[in-house]
């Protein structure tokens, strides 16, 4: 049985993208697909949404959910907000040169089970027993993982280039439709962040949910210091303005203060300004399971920190919202997520 999608006008187009010369003639590059969902009536609600997907997905994230049920799409369609689904660059409907200096990775079955849909019988982190809303096993074989791991695609192996050629196109997009409501997550968030200090008032709102981190570095599967802007690798919007651009913040680490959450790194004190975030509503979502629940709560003091006035971290918990990984949109109680973001959004976004 399939779900019962909200009713809506569909339309599409690109934004980006970058002409290059070969030796078969001009070919257009790093463009990125933007399908724009509209409610039947009209929007009732005055800034749309845009979606931004994590690493090796695609928009159709927020479209369907693998066991049927209808996605996120449809869930703030009714509820009267346009929708702007995008498909990173060079991934998805968004065109990839073969010709190009990128390379392209992907994702294992194996992989996508320890992280994502299996992780209770995997337990990396603390939490991970407490997981319950992946449906199905969330193993290779079971008719759900296999429908969602068919679903995922090739990606950049370079966060920094694709983070680069992803900010051009994020701009040319918020100049076209903003202002908008940001919703971002995992790997999407680094976009999230660039885009917003880009265009600081083209975003009424940027929710994070579960953003790529922790700040500087990666955790629980590796230590490698990733992003030396704190949220990105690419350059940020600080004040003063960074001297030195290969290491443009200086750091210190803060000692966890419980077994269930790794060490934060910070800036060192007097700590640079991300002047273009300060007085964006930022909100930080994360759900009880996933590893997210270990460093989450670092992109709070980091930001804060960074002068920023408006940051929230709406763990699900604490809402009554249980047992959830990293795939949120996809999980079983995925409607009351939405929920409890759009009340956010409802008390927080002034027109």
């Amino acid at each position: 049985m399939f779900s019962h999608e909200a009713t809506h006008q569909r339309s599409h187009f690109y934004v980006g993208g970058n002409y290059i010369n070969t030796s078969s003639g001009h070919i257009l590059q790093n463009q990125v697909y933007v399908e724009q969902l509209t409610p039947h009536n009209g929007p009732t609600k005055p800034f749309p949404i845009v979606f931004i997907h994590g690493g090796a997905q695609t928009g159709t994230n927020w479209l369907n959910k693998q066991d049927e049920g209808r996605g996120w799409a449809s869930w703030f369609l009714e509820r009267g907000y346009e929708i702007y689904i995008i498909d990173q660059a060079n991934t998805g409907r968004s065109p990839y040169y073969p010709g190009s200096n990128f390379t392209l990775t992907a994702l294992s079955a194996e992989y996508i089970e320890q992280r994502f849909t299996n992780i209770q019988d995997n337990a990396r982190w603390p939490q991970a027993h407490l997981h319950t809303q992946w449906p199905g096993s969330g193993k290779m074989g079971d008719p759900i993982f296999d429908n969602y791991f068919s679903s995922t695609v090739q990606y950049l192996a370079s966060s920094t280039q694709e983070e680069t050629v992803m900010r051009v196109a994020g701009i040319a997009l918020l100049d076209r439709i903003g202002p908008v409501i940001l919703v971002a997550h995992s790997q999407g968030g680094l976009h999230g962040w660039s885009w917003t200090d880009a265009r600081p008032n083209l975003v009424k709102a940027l929710i994070q949910i579960e953003p790529k981190g922790p700040p500087f570095r990666e955790a629980i599967f590796s230590s490698n210091l990733t992003r030396p802007w704190g949220l990105t690798s690419i350059p940020l919007t600080y004040s003063p303005p960074p001297s030195n651009l290969n290491v443009p913040l200086v750091t210190e680490t803060i000692p966890a203060t419980s077994s269930d959450e790794v060490d934060c790194i910070l800036q060192r004190e007097p700590a640079r300004q991300l002047s273009n975030l300060r007085d964006v509503p930022i909100l930080i979502e994360t759900g009880e399971a996933s590893y997210h629940a270990t460093y989450d709560y670092c992109f709070v003091k980091f930001l804060k920190q960074a002068g920023c006035r408006k940051v929230e971290h709406m763990k699900l918990a604490e809402l009554g919202i249980h047992g959830n990984g990293h795939l949120q949109f996809l999980e079983k109680n995925s409607d009351e997520i939405a929920n409890a973001l759009e009340k956010w959004i409802s008390k927080t976004v002034s027109t």
